[in-house]
């Protein structure tokens, strides 16, 4: 049973991955595209906002690699492994470097009142989720680290 759950979620991560590139390589620059060219009057910023959407995407898509990596060490070693720890670490801080994108992206895009409610809406979301991802890692890596010690 165990080794099911194992499978089903790094089969749910690595979807979650491949559905990400497919939206960054595929969906993005056509929305980014006709954005422009039916709002004229903000059209300089469609490549500033792809650079910074994809800016983002680096630290999610390195933030799945170590959750990838946590997964096969809780499936060879202990769950009071150092590295899960420092997993976890890394998850958060990769969450930190999405938030700052967002936050500075939405600074930047309200000054130049270019930020429509729809993707004012979409960007308050993604950083609730984010800052749900960080606080999660935080919460589980303190809590590793107090039954670690427990334990010793």
């Amino acid at each position: 049973m165990q080794k099911l759950n194992s499978i089903f979620l790094r089969t749910f991560i690595i979807s979650t991955g491949v559905l990400v590139l497919s939206l960054c390589v595929f969906i993005l620059p056509g929305v980014a595209q006709e954005t422009a060219h039916l709002n004229p009057e903000v059209a300089y910023l469609q490549y500033p906002i792809l650079l910074g959407m994809y800016a983002t995407a680096i630290p999610f898509f390195y933030a799945l690699y170590e959750t990838l990596k946590m997964i096969a060490i809780i499936e060879r070693e202990s769950i009071f492994s150092i590295r899960l720890e420092q997993g976890l670490n890394y998850i958060k801080y990769c969450a930190y470097v999405i938030l700052v994108l967002y936050i500075s992206g939405f600074l930047l895009l309200d000054y130049t009142n270019a930020l429509p409610p729809l993707v004012a809406v979409i960007g308050i979301v993604i950083i609730l989720i984010t800052i749900l991802v960080a606080t999660g890692a935080a919460f589980l890596k303190y809590v590793l680290i107090k039954s670690r010690l427990n334990v010793n």
